[in-house]
């Protein structure tokens, strides 16, 4: 949850958050429902970064992104208080109410989700939160290593939850490209956690690495027109 993980960045030492921030290309808010919540959840994360780099301009951004996400996963109402009043306090610079904001925020939408039967998009915000800090939080231990900060990233039993997660995931989404990387990343992920007891800096830089090929999937993942050069040619 959102409190959680600003207490690991709390821990960390003051690294640059400016270069933690990295806002993908809008997506419009269109997409399957299961990746439109896992974007959900990336974004919150982003927010908590922006946060920790006291920058208003990209709080604003993520709070007006958070609303349009919302809207395509038909909980605006439960939202829009939130996103206005985290866009409002990031412009006054009161960052002590946007933390709270976000944090009320991803809660508001995953007990939405619940009462509407939709835990298992409640729990997919929860992983793209997951996985957007752990990318950042491996980027910065990778840094400046210690043991101690790596032992922030030692979580098998959440991987092993995210894991149950997804494998109980229908199809066709459980079979679509993106998600079979998220299915295997994880795999990967416990595997390196459960195989060293005390977290080493290679372990950090391939747990790094995989959190970033899977927020590639859907979180940073870029248009056909992007991916093809944009040249108009057939």
């Amino acid at each position: 949850i959102p409190a959680e993980i600003f207490a690991v960045l709390d821990k960390l030492d003051e690294p640059d958050w400016r270069t933690g921030i990295q806002l993908p290309e809008d997506s419009g808010g269109s997409g399957e429902r299961a990746f439109l919540a896992l974007n959900f959840g990336s974004v919150v994360a982003e927010g908590f970064i922006a946060v920790q780099a006291k920058s208003s301009e990209d709080i604003q951004d993520i709070g007006r992104r958070a609303l349009k996400l919302s809207e395509a996963l038909g909980l605006a109402g439960a939202v829009r208080p939130h996103s206005l009043s985290i866009i409002e306090s990031a412009g006054k610079g009161e960052w002590a109410s946007v933390r709270d904001e976000l944090d009320s925020t991803q809660q508001t939408v995953r007990d939405t989700m619940e009462q509407l039967r939709d835990g298992e998009l409640s729990s997919l915000v929860s992983l793209g939160g997951w996985l957007r800090g752990t990318n950042v939080v491996t980027g910065f231990v990778t840094e400046s290593f210690s043991e101690d900060k790596a032992e922030l990233l030692n979580q098998p039993g959440l991987i092993s939850h995210f894991r149950e997660l997804l494998n109980k995931l229908e199809d066709p989404v459980k079979n679509s490209k993106e998600m079979k990387l998220l299915i295997t990343g994880l795999a990967r992920m416990e595997a390196i956690i459960t195989e060293n007891p005390r977290i080493s800096e290679d372990a950090v830089n391939q747990l790094h690495t995989i959190s970033r090929e899977m927020l590639d999937s859907y979180y940073f993942k870029k248009s056909q027109a992007a991916e093809t050069g944009d040249s108009g040619s057939n």
